[in-house]
Formats: C-alpha cells, structure tokens, sequence
C-alpha cells in the first residue's frame, strides 16, 4: 500500500489525501449524529423510567385513593354494554336528537368493566346537545361523557354535528 502510495504522481497523491479526508469527514460526521441519536434514546429513556418510578412510589397513595373512591360505588347501580346504549338513546330522543350509534366496546380489568360507545348525531341545534349533556351528566359517574366532538353544518346555520364518546362503569365483582 505504501508502495503504491509513493509510486503515484505528487498531483495524484493529493488527489488520494484530498478523497481520504473527504471520507474520513463523512464518515466522523456520520458517527457524530449515531451518537447523539444515541445519546438522546438514553436520556429520554432515563427520563421515562423516573417518571415511573414517581409513579411507583405513588403506589400506596394512589391505591388507598382508589380503594375509597371504589367504597362509594354500587354494584347495582352500573351500566352494562346494554343499558348504555339504552340510556344514550334515550337521552338523546329526550334532548330531541336523531342519533346514531356504533355497537359498545367493552374493557374488563379486575372487577371492573368499562362499556364505551360512540353516538353521532346530525343537524343538531346547539340547544339539543347542552340538553343532552345535561341529561347525562347526573349519572356520573356511571355513566360520563369521554369526549364530545362539534361540528358546524355547511348551508343550515345554527345546527352541528355531534360526536360524542359515552363511558359506563360496571361492577363486576361486589367491592370488599
């Protein structure tokens, strides 16, 4: 390799310097941004676990407050996936909407199952939706609105399209 190197003209061998050090920069350049994508996975890693070890530490608080606010539920008193739908499309009929709905989704953990559906409504007057919400909000909370979506209609003033997210809570298992 040396021999080669020496055996080229002087114009030649700055050529080969000039293309070595061109590599050479790309190559470092190129190693300086692994690093610090590296670098910057390591602290966003550290930063999540100390958020979960705050969590962890929390655990006994966050559990004594669950455990009371779980002494104030019913097991009588929750929504199945049934009697959610039964109660949304009621509220909605009584607030004077015309709704449809998807069938419920349902998540079990423990003794808990939560029941979510969505209902849309069409050329709703804003009227209607505020006596809808207020039709739901005194069964909280068994039943509680996740999130509610208003859209204006195009060419009819005064009337939206609504999108709301319904959640029930069911007991499963009686609370000890």
């Amino acid at each position: 390799m040396k021999q080669l190197f020496f055996g080229l003209q002087p114009r030649e061998r700055y050529m080969a310097l000039a293309a070595l050090l061109v590599a050479a920069f790309l190559w470092a350049t190129s190693s300086w941004g692994r690093t610090r994508d590296g670098w910057d996975a390591l602290q966003s890693l550290e930063s999540e676990a100390a958020t979960q070890q705050a969590w962890l530490d929390k655990r006994t608080e966050i559990k004594a407050a669950a455990d009371a606010a779980v002494k104030g539920l019913d097991a009588g008193r929750g929504y199945d996936a049934t009697r959610l739908v039964e109660e949304a499309l009621a509220a909605a009929k009584d607030a004077g909407l015309n709704p449809n709905t998807d069938s419920p989704k349902t998540q079990k953990s423990g003794k808990f199952a939560v029941h979510s559906l969505q209902l849309s409504c069409r050329r709703a007057d804003l009227a209607s939706v505020v006596r809808f919400y207020q039709a739901i909000a005194p069964r909280a909370p068994y039943l509680a609105v996740n999130a509610l979506s208003l859209q204006a209609d195009r060419g009819n003033s005064g009337t939206v399209t609504m999108i709301v997210t319904l959640s029930s809570l069911e007991l499963i298992a009686p609370v000890k």
